[in-house]
């Protein structure tokens, strides 16, 4: 989906973006755009020459942000559940708190290659600039 906004700080291809007018974002409903003063960061494929103050349009892929969701919060709580009954398939654990035990140690461990694999595409998942308004 498209949305519009205005350049706040540019860092190299990282461009800050701060959305003009929240009815703009109703559409998507999304977080990072329905806060007035909510700065976000997007990505400068083109290169277009943007300064602070520029009006550009912004391309949000439903796709990427499906995939990042599932990344930071699904997968995470499907470690937790893994770890709870692995630990009494494979150990033979019978203690609900111990299973809980290790439940957290999977959703701990799901969070930490979260945030390694995020760490890894940083750039990846931003959304990306298609023009400049003129």
């Amino acid at each position: 989906m498209y949305e519009q906004g205005t350049v706040t700080a540019v860092k190299g291809e990282i461009i800050t973006i701060k959305c003009g007018k929240p009815e703009q974002c109703k559409s998507c409903s999304s977080s990072f755009c329905n806060v007035k003063t909510k700065n976000f960061r997007a990505l400068n494929r083109d290169s277009l020459d943007l300064k602070e103050g520029d009006e550009v349009e912004v391309y949000v892929s439903p796709g990427k942000t499906i995939a990042y969701s599932f990344i930071v919060l699904i997968f995470p709580l499907l470690m937790f559940v893994a770890g709870y009954f692995i630990s009494g398939t494979v150990f033979g654990v019978n203690s609900d708190p111990i299973k809980a035990l290790f439940g957290l140690a999977g959703l701990a461990t799901g969070f930490i290659l979260s945030f390694l694999f995020n760490s890894i595409r940083k750039n990846h998942n931003l959304p990306v600039i298609t023009g400049k308004i003129e």
